[in-house]
């Protein structure tokens, strides 16, 4: 097993996969695996992970029966920590249609091994359009990062490197979700270990019309409300405290060629 674990879930995105794996592979540090698990995908996105993972042994594909994105994202936790002898040291998550920036795995696992009392390492991001070309950088990683302002907001946005065990420790990915799983893991990884960012653009997010925050919207949202009210309780703050959410209108006037919103996918 290599050092660092980059899991990707899939679910037809032949428009991007081929270029979020190609980043990957060429990262600056080399020890690393990429594994690619598909969720019962109906177009060429699997074949197109199978030609490059024929090319370089570091990627993996599993084809996996349809289980959602949080089912799928769990499944590959369970794909990469299945032979105790062979546990990566840290692990990162990257979406099929975004892409890393070359150095972003070499920096932030020097992040970590440079404060080893941290559990998790998070950057900063640029947000980009379908075309791959920039739209903005993104705000989220800017705010003081506290457990408890991450209780309103997931300051710790993207790209995430994280050692294994705060994956196990903080509880893994709750199966009762359809989505927001990456909030809901750093809420429950901040409870277990403290996180350091990073300050460097380091991830590209892609928005567009057919991603989670655009098309799925509502459910993320009620799905990250409840990620909040799990983690007051875990805390035992759910007698003292209670979540509000507010639903905003927003009107935006954008480039045709900008289909989608940029919120963050929480």
């Amino acid at each position: 097993m290599a050092e660092v674990a980059i899991i990707m879930t899939l679910s037809n995105r032949e428009k991007f996969v081929e270029a979020a794996v190609r980043s990957v592979l060429t990262q600056s540090f080399r020890d690393l695996e990429l594994f690619v698990v598909d969720d019962a995908s109906t177009d060429e996105s699997a074949a197109i992970v199978e030609n490059l993972a024929a090319a370089d042994s570091r990627v993996r594909l599993f084809r996996e029966p349809k289980r959602g994105v949080v089912g799928t994202l769990r499944r590959a936790h369970e794909l990469v920590l299945q032979d105790p002898a062979a546990r990566p040291r840290f692990i990162g998550w990257l979406d099929s249609d975004d892409l890393l920036v070359q150095s972003a795995v070499e920096e932030s696992r020097g992040m970590l091994l440079a404060n080893p009392g941290a559990g998790l390492v998070y950057s900063d991001h640029i947000v980009m359009n379908e075309k791959s070309e920039t739209i903005a950088l993104g705000e989220c990683s800017k705010r003081p990062f506290s457990p408890e302002a991450l209780l309103t907001s997931l300051i710790s946005f993207q790209f995430r490197l994280f050692r294994t065990e705060v994956y196990e420790h903080g509880g893994g990915i709750n199966p009762d979700l359809t989505a927001s799983p990456d909030y809901d893991f750093c809420l429950r990884a901040s409870e277990v270990a403290p996180f350091v960012y990073l300050p460097k653009p380091l991830y590209c997010y892609r928005v567009h019309g057919q991603s989670i925050s655009t098309s799925r919207r509502l459910e993320q949202i009620e799905n990250s409300a409840r990620a909040v009210r799990d983690a007051l309780k875990r805390r035992g703050l759910d007698e003292k405290y209670r979540l509000k959410v507010t639903l905003l209108s927003r009107f935006e006037i954008r480039p045709a060629s900008d289909l989608s919103d940029a919120s963050p996918r929480t």
